[in-house]
């Protein structure tokens, strides 16, 4: 292996291990094993277990999505805003094709870094999710003037923030084998009421969910499939 494609594959190795037991309480010789190297290896890759933490977080980022590269190029509209909530839904609650790190080890990386310093979720926010929050105030702001909107005491930034997190927690309530939570319907019928229940807090009228959510519609625009 060349140096880089070591360094790779020894972070997609140990990121099970970190999901599982935090930053803190993973030690050095744990990774190696997990990695299948020596820590005298493992050391001249990653001088310190903060460079291999540091280098998991730009492997998060690792990967073309074809769906975000679609959404770049929709103008500011009602139809654009239902575009992008159904994509924050669909891929944090149930994950999207070529993620990285995986959509359950990411979930269970956001879970354990929470209990400790909240480092990994909040570079995951600061890199790639807070670019949406311009488009979605722009979408806000166009669907108001489309009449679609009604008024909100709640800033457009949290809509957004609201949203991402109601998604997180029903995948977290997915992540063991028997869910946390029996919501009673197929996960495609979760995945609806959520996006629905979401587009309602952001403002959105009736009228103007019922003419711009499609889900087989978006799902096949972004490629998702039928959520399972």
């Amino acid at each position: 292996m060349s140096g880089d494609e070591r360094r790779a594959a020894i972070v997609k190795a140990v990121l099970p291990l970190f999901a599982r037991q935090g930053f803190s309480n993973t030690t050095t010789r744990e990774l190696a094993e997990a990695a299948g190297v020596s820590e005298a290896l493992l050391y001249k890759h990653f001088p310190s277990k903060d460079s291999l933490y540091a280098e998991i977080q730009n492997f998060g980022k690792q990967g073309r999505d074809p769906a975000l590269e679609k959404l770049a190029t929709l103008e500011p509209s009602t139809s654009t805003l239902v575009h992008i909530i159904y994509y924050i839904m669909r891929t944090a609650a149930m994950g999207r094709p070529n993620d990285p790190i995986g959509w359950e080890t990411r979930h269970r990386l956001i879970l354990t870094s929470c209990l400790e310093d909240g480092d990994f979720p909040r570079y995951l926010f600061n890199t790639q999710f807070s670019c949406c929050l311009d488009k979605i105030d722009a979408c806000l702001g166009a669907a108001q003037k489309a009449g679609d909107l009604v008024s909100s005491p709640v800033a457009t930034q949290n809509r957004c923030l609201f949203s991402h997190h109601l998604a997180c927690m029903i995948g977290i309530m997915h992540l063991p084998k028997n869910p946390v939570v029996n919501y009673r319907v197929s996960r495609q019928d979760i995945l609806n009421q959520a996006v629905w229940f979401v587009l309602r807090g952001m403002g959105l009228t009736d009228q103007a969910i019922v003419t711009y959510y499609h889900a087989e519609a978006l799902s096949l625009f972004f490629g998702l499939g039928i959520a399972s």
